[in-house]
C-alpha cells in the first residue's frame, strides 16, 4: 500500500485591517473568558454596578455604530500625525508609489489654536465678576441712618426749627444715595478680591494647562471636553524651622478629557442634559492612595486589589483602543504590561431605590422613585464610591463644545471634518507630484536584448559605457539601436499649481488663511498694511464664533460651578451671591488690537489742560490704569490710589492758599509803605524767600 502523502498547508492572507479586527476580537474573547471565570468564583454585581454597567453598553453602542463618531476620532488622529489608513496605505504600497502625506489638516489645526490662545491664555484675562449694577445697602446701614436723622430732627426740634414730611425725605434720600454710592464702591472692590481669588484657584488647579490641551482638541476633533472643577487630597508641604511638614489637603483641580474616553447617553441634543461616563486608568498606588478616605468603600477597593492588582484591568474594550495607543506613542491596552485598571466614572441620574440597595439612608434618599444626580466610580464589579451631586445646579463636570457646531446634536465638527475631501485630492496631488519628479528626474532606457552581447550587462550604466553589440545579417533587426533614451515629460509645475489651489480652497472653507496664523503672503488687497488689515478682520469671523462657542458651552457654565464651590465654602464672605460672571472672549478676539489703539488715542487726545480739568486727577489716573494694564505693565502699583491722590489734591490745595495768602500779605504791606507821589513803576513789590518771610 503506497504511503500516504502529507497534505499540503495553506497559507492564507489577510489584509492588516481585518487582521487587527481579528486580533482585537481575540483579546476581546479572552477578557470576557477570564471575567466569566472570574464571575464563577466571585459574587454577582450589585444592582448599582450592574445598572452603571449597561448604561456603558448603551452608550459606547451608540458612539461606534449609530453616530460613527469613533471613526471619524480616529480618521482625525491620523490626519494630525500625518498616516494613512491601513487600507489606503496597502492600497498606495501595492502600486509602488509614494507614501508623501501633505498635512494640510494638521497645519489648520496648529494655526486654529495658536489663534485661540491668543484670545484666552495672554494677559488679558477673557473673564471678570461685575458687582451688581444697584446693590442693596445693608440694613445695619439703613438702621443707623434712621437713627442718624431722628437725632437731628430732635436737635432742630428743641432748638425751634419747624420740621415738614419733605425736610425728613430729603435727609433720607441724600443718605441713602451716598449709602449707595459707598456699596458701589465696596461691591466693585469685593468684585475684584473676588476675581483675584479666582484666579488664584485657576492657576493652582492647572486650569490654564488643562484649557491649552483642551485648545489642541477643539480644531481637531468632533467634540473637545473641559473636566471641573474636581475636588482631590493632595499633600500639601510646608517649611517650619527647616523641617518639612506634610499634611494632606482638599483642592480644586481641572482637567482635559480625550474624546476617546468620553460616553454620554444617547438622544440629548444638550450635553447638560445627558449622563455621562469617562473612562479612566489608575493604578495600584491610586487606589491604595483612596483607602480610608472619606466616601470610599475601604472594603471593595481592597476586593478590586484581590482581583486586579496583578495583570491589571482591561474590561471596558473599545473598537479604537490599540490604533489609538500605537498613535498616541502609548502602550496597547489589550496588552497591558503596565498593570492598569480600567475605571468608569459616572455622573448621572439614578433611581432611589437603586441608592437604598446599596447601603443610603431614607434620611438621603426620601423618595425611592425619585431619580438622583450621583456621582459612582466603577472598577470591574466592584463600586469603590457613590456620592450624591455636590454642585447646586445638578449637573456634571463636563463642559463640551465644538468647532463647528451642529444644531440639535453635542457633537459637532472639527477642521478633519471640514476638510476631509480637499485633504484627500491634496494628497493624491503631492503623491503624484513626487511619483513624477521621481519619474522624470532623468531619462529612461530603452535596450534591445536581440543586439546586446551576451557578456553585457544592461542592468549597468555609466559614463563612457562601451556597449558590445552582435548584428545577424539575416535578421531586419540590424539597422535598429540596441540601446535608446528618452525624458519622460514633467509635470511639476502643473501639479503644483493644482496643490497651492487646494490650499487656497482649504483656507476658504477653514476660514483659517495662511497669513492669519503668520506664514505665507496675500496678494491682492494683502499688498498693503491696511487691506491685510481687512483680509484678517473679515477671517477673525470664523474665530469670533469658535470663541463664543466656548463662552457659552465652556467658559461661563465652568466659572458658574466654580462660583457655586466658592458660595458654598466662602467663610470670608468676599461674596455676596449677587455678582455676574462676565466672559468676554468674543469681545477679546473682536476688539483687543482695536480697542489698545483707541485707548492710546484717547491718552493722546485728553493731554490739554482744558480736558485736565474735566477728568481730574482722579479720572486720568483711571485712563492711565487701564491703558498699563493692556500693555502689560501693573497700573495698581506704578499709579496712586484715589485715596492718595486726593490726599496730594488736598495738600496742594493748601498750599496753594497758603501762597495766596502771603501774597494778600506782601501786597497790603507795600501799600502802607509806598511814599507819596514816589514813582510805583520803579517798585519790584514785595519779595518771598523760601521760608515764607516777605522782605
Amino acid at each position: 500500500m503506497a504511503e500516504a502523502l502529507p497534505q499540503r498547508a495553506s497559507l492564507r492572507v489577510v489584509p492588516p485591517a481585518q487582521y487587527e479586527a481579528q486580533l482585537q476580537e481575540s483579546y476581546k474573547a479572552k477578557a470576557q473568558a477570564e471575567d466569566a471565570a472570574k464571575s464563577s468564583s466571585q459574587p454577582d454585581m450589585t444592582r448599582l454596578a450592574s445598572y452603571i454597567r449597561g448604561q456603558f453598553s448603551i452608550m459606547q453602542n451608540h458612539r461606534q455604530s449609530a453616530s460613527g463618531w469613533a471613526d471619524r476620532m480616529l480618521k482625525a488622529l491620523r490626519a494630525f500625525n500625518g498616516e494613512y489608513d491601513p487600507e489606503k496605505l496597502m492600497e498606495i504600497r501595492k502600486f509602488g508609489g509614494s507614501t508623501v502625506y501633505a498635512r494640510m489638516i494638521a497645519m489648520k489645526c496648529r494655526g486654529a489654536s495658536s489663534l485661540l490662545r491668543d484670545v484666552y491664555l495672554t494677559s488679558d484675562r477673557p473673564w471678570g465678576i461685575s458687582p451688581p449694577a444697584d446693590p442693596d445697602v445693608p440694613p445695619e446701614i439703613i438702621a443707623a441712618m434712621q437713627k442718624l436723622v431722628m437725632g437731628e430732627v430732635e436737635q432742630l426740634v428743641q432748638g425751634g426749627m419747624p420740621i415738614t414730611p419733605d425736610m425728613i425725605r430729603d435727609r433720607i434720600n441724600q443718605l441713602m444715595d451716598a449709602a449707595r454710592r459707598t456699596e458701589k464702591k465696596n461691591a466693585a472692590k469685593r468684585a475684584r478680591i473676588a476675581e483675584d481669588k479666582i484666579e488664584e484657584l485657576l492657576e493652582t488647579g492647572g486650569f490654564y494647562k488643562a484649557f491649552a490641551e483642551f485648545l489642541v482638541d477643539l480644531p481637531l476633533f468632533p467634540f473637545a471636553c473641559l473636566k471641573g472643577p474636581v475636588v482631590r487630597v493632595v499633600p500639601n508641604v510646608s517649611y517650619i524651622n527647616g523641617r518639612a511638614q506634610v499634611q494632606q489637603k482638599a483642592k480644586l483641580f481641572w482637567q482635559r478629557v480625550s474624546p476617546f474616553d468620553l460616553y454620554w447617553s444617547p438622544g440629548v441634543s444638550d450635553i447638560e442634559d445627558a449622563s455621562v461616563i469617562e473612562r479612566t486608568r489608575v493604578t495600584r498606588a491610586d487606589l491604595n492612595d483612596l483607602m480610608g478616605l472619606p466616601g470610599y468603600d475601604t472594603d471593595a477597593i481592597r476586593g478590586v486589589l484581590d482581583d486586579y492588582g496583578r495583570g491589571g484591568l482591561f474590561d471596558n474594550w473599545d473598537s479604537t483602543d490599540s490604533e489609538r495607543a500605537v498613535a498616541e506613542n502609548r502602550e496597547n491596552p489589550n496588552v497591558n504590561q503596565s498593570g492598569i485598571i480600567n475605571c468608569l466614572e459616572f455622573t448621572g441620574s439614578i433611581q432611589g431605590r437603586l441608592l437604598l440597595d446599596h447601603g443610603f439612608t431614607v434620611n438621603d434618599i426620601p423618595d425611592p422613585l425619585r431619580e438622583y444626580v450621583v456621582q459612582a466610580w466603577l472598577i470591574g464589579r466592584y463600586v469603590i464610591k457613590v456620592q450624591l451631586s455636590p454642585s447646586p445646579r445638578k449637573r456634571h463636570p463636563y463642559f463640551i463644545t465644538s468647532f463647528e457646531k451642529v444644531p440639535g446634536t453635542p457633537v459637532g465638527n472639527g477642521l478633519p471634518d471640514i476638510l476631509e475631501d480637499v485633504g484627500e485630492v491634496a494628497n493624491a496631488t503631492l503623491r503624484s507630484l513626487v511619483n513624477n519628479l521621481s519619474i522624470s528626474s532623468g531619462p529612461q532606457v530603452v535596450v534591445n536584448m536581440d543586439r546586446i552581447h551576451p557578456q553585457e550587462d544592461p542592468e549597468s550604466l555609466y559614463p563612457w559605457k562601451r556597449w558590445l553589440v552582435t548584428s545577424d545579417p539575416l535578421s531586419n533587426n540590424s539597422s535598429q539601436k540596441p540601446v535608446e533614451f528618452f525624458q519622460p515629460t514633467a509635470n511639476a509645475q502643473e501639479l503644483l499649481g493644482v496643490y497651492n489651489q487646494f490650499q487656497n480652497i482649504a483656507d476658504d472653507l477653514s476660514a483659517i488663511p495662511k497669513y492669519m496664523a503668520g506664514s505665507g503672503a496675500s496678494g491682492g488687497a494683502g499688498r498693503t498694511a491696511a487691506g491685510l488689515a481687512m483680509l484678517m478682520g473679515n477671517a477673525s469671523k470664523i474665530l469670533q464664533t469658535v470663541a463664543a462657542n466656548i463662552d457659552r458651552d465652556v467658559m461661563h457654565p465652568l466659572l458658574d460651578s466654580l462660583y457655586d464651590m466658592l458660595m458654598l465654602t466662602d467663610v470670608e464672605g468676599i461674596l455676596k451671591g449677587d455678582e455676574d460672571i462676565n466672559v468676554m472672549g468674543v469681545k477679546v478676539a473682536l476688539q483687543r488690537e482695536t480697542q489698545r489703539a483707541r485707548q492710546l488715542e484717547f491718552l493722546q487726545i485728553t493731554a490739554n489742560p482744558m480736558d485736565a480739568q474735566i477728568l481730574g486727577p482722579q479720572g486720568r489716573a483711571k485712563v492711565l490704569r487701564a491703558v498699563s494694564e493692556t500693555i502689560g505693565i501693573p497700573g495698581d502699583g506704578l499709579i496712586p490710589d484715589d485715596e492718595e491722590l486726593a490726599a496730594r489734591q488736598q495738600a496742594a490745595d493748601a498750599q496753594a492758599q497758603q501762597q495766596q495768602g502771603l501774597e494778600n500779605a506782601g501786597g497790603q504791606a507795600q501799600g502802607q509803605q509806598a511814599p507819596k507821589g514816589g514813582n510805583v513803576t520803579q517798585d519790584m513789590g514785595p519779595r518771598v524767600n523760601i521760608s515764607g518771610g516777605v522782605h
